[in-house]
């Protein structure tokens, strides 16, 4: 775990009449075909705002993505405040399933029926939301459609007042929901997340080859990097928030 870095401020995107949608066709065929199939409420969308540009979400948000991310859902309140859907990245061991295998007969993650919203706006006064989505436009197609579904569960989540975490992702419930809504399987969802992860870090070695390695003092462990630590940096392992007791020391450097 590294030291705390106070985060960016966001930079809200504009409300306006529709969603902002800064996409390719492929991305918008999805998005309001999802948008509909959820049930999503139409109030929403004048709040949204969606994009394939790292730099522009970064802005609307605050946040930096990792280069592994695949897809993020953010809602970001007027205070400044983000709440982020947990984005897929690699390397994520197998874990146990929360739920059974989805199928078209689950109950569809939607608005057809369950509580109403609790995002309520009211009359008179300006919008205290945003919800902003990133889509890497690097991916196959099956990818795409998949991902925009899986940031608009998390976004039904959230207008419906019930967000969730992954417990893992392609393991946990939201999978589950995933698969429902989709109409994919549930390992061939895990296959195309495993195939988009693994292409992401072939690119990311090609651009940032592993030069060292760090170890933890306690355990032993390894912590192979592209580039120095910039800041304290303590093992995870060991301790889930920062300690310096585990700080991770240097151990070589790889030619």
């Amino acid at each position: 775990m590294a030291a705390r870095r106070k985060p960016g401020l966001p930079a809200l995107p504009p409300v306006q009449a529709g969603p902002i949608l800064h996409a390719t066709p492929l991305v918008e065929r999805w998005f309001w075909h999802y948008w509909q199939r959820l049930e999503l409420p139409d109030d929403e969308l004048a709040l949204l705002a969606l994009t394939q540009d790292r730099r522009e979400y970064q802005r609307w948000t605050g946040k930096r993505l990792n280069f592994m991310v695949l897809g993020c859902y953010c809602y970001v309140q007027l205070a400044g405040k983000v709440a982020s859907s947990l984005a897929d990245r690699a390397g994520r061991r197998p874990g146990q399933a929360e739920g059974g295998r989805g199928s078209p007969t689950l109950p569809l993650p939607g608005f057809g029926e369950g509580p109403p919203s609790r995002l309520v706006t009211v009359p008179g006064e300006a919008p205290r939301h945003r919800h902003c989505i990133f889509i890497e436009p690097d991916m196959q197609p099956r990818s795409i459609e998949v991902t925009v579904a899986h940031e608009l569960i998390h976004l039904a989540d959230r207008v419906r007042g019930t967000p969730r975490r992954h417990r893992h992702h392609g393991y946990d419930s939201i999978a589950a929901d995933e698969a429902a809504i989709t109409g994919y399987d549930l390992e061939e969802l895990r296959q195309l997340l495993h195939e988009e992860s693994a292409r992401r870090e072939q690119l990311r070695r090609a651009r940032a080859p592993l030069r060292y390695i760090y170890v933890c003092p306690n355990c032993g462990k390894e912590y192979p990097r592209a580039r120095r630590y910039s800041r304290p940096v303590s093992c995870s392992l060991c301790d889930k928030t920062y300690n310096p007791r585990y700080r991770l020391l240097l151990a070589r450097e790889l030619l």
